[in-house]
């Protein structure tokens, strides 16, 4: 990122490992976001602040909501350079973080944006920052060139793919909560294979809305997105009282040789329905 340098930074690098890679032999986007999780996570222990000090405390984080443009999918084997740090808060609930990751040549190939709330664990209720986090990020914090997001990711109307999942033990992770990388991959499970061999994600704004536990059954939708031809509209819905459980809205890109396989670099569906 250009200067000015924010307050506090993280860096981190990260090996594309052989699962991470879809079988095109680039990151997948779950992958991506994993990195992601896993750097802010990093930082957020760095600072005094992390998953662990929070519980003993009684507090947690909850990724509301996160937004990214892949300017470009890392090769297996290929290191990329994620710097992360806060951005600052929004109102009195909202903590901001933001990450931009480059390549060995100091390119990007991604940006992004996210929000987190602080939750009392005991009443599961979304409580106040501290007034600590605001110094975090002082005024003149530089933010990632990303454009302004709506207010809300849009919703679906009328649903041209479904497929039921079945959440598995092995989605949980350390906080008894299913990863939210699995969201990301449940909603793009539904989508058939004629509209994913030629196009590769570009934007994803995803909101996180409610939990899935071990045994729910959900149902992942998606549609085209009618003011967007080259847009998709998700949400993923648990079956058994239809909470809502994550929007999200994907822009994508035509990609005619994505069916070739990508370089490797050195060292160490399902079918719901047709498009056109």
């Amino acid at each position: 990122m250009d200067s000015p340098i924010p307050l506090h930074v993280h860096d981190e690098s990260f090996c594309v490992r052989a699962y991470e890679s879809g079988v095109n032999n680039q990151v997948t986007l779950p992958a991506l976001c994993n990195f992601l999780q896993e750097a802010a996570g990093n930082h957020a222990r760095a600072l005094g602040l992390g998953i662990h000090e929070l519980q003993d405390a009684g507090f947690t984080w909850m990724l509301a909501r996160l937004r990214l443009e892949i300017r470009r999918y890392a090769a297996w084997r290929e290191t990329v350079h994620l710097r992360t740090w806060p951005a600052g808060v929004r109102g009195r609930l909202t903590a901001l973080r933001d990450f931009c990751m480059t390549d060995d040549a100091g390119e990007t190939v991604l940006l992004g944006v996210s929000e987190w709330l602080y939750v009392e664990v005991p009443a599961q209720r979304i409580v106040r920052l501290p007034q600590a986090f605001a110094a975090l990020a002082p005024a003149g914090t530089p933010q990632v060139p990303l454009p302004e997001a709506p207010a809300k990711v849009p919703d679906i109307t009328a649903p041209e793919w479904s497929a039921a999942i079945t959440v598995r033990q092995s989605d949980h992770d350390f906080n008894n909560h299913v990863n939210n990388a699995h969201y990301v991959a449940w909603a793009l499970e539904c989508l058939p294979d004629v509209w994913r061999e030629a196009r590769r994600v570009r934007e994803i704004d995803i909101a996180f809305r409610a939990a899935a536990r071990w045994g729910d059954t959900v149902t992942a939708e998606a549609a085209r997105d009618t003011g967007d031809s080259g847009a998709l509209l998700h949400r993923i819905r648990r079956d058994a009282d239809g909470t809502l459980l994550a929007q999200v809205r994907t822009v994508w890109d035509e990609d005619p040789f994505l069916r070739r396989r990508a370089p490797v670099a050195s060292g160490p569906n399902r079918t719901q329905g047709e498009t056109t």
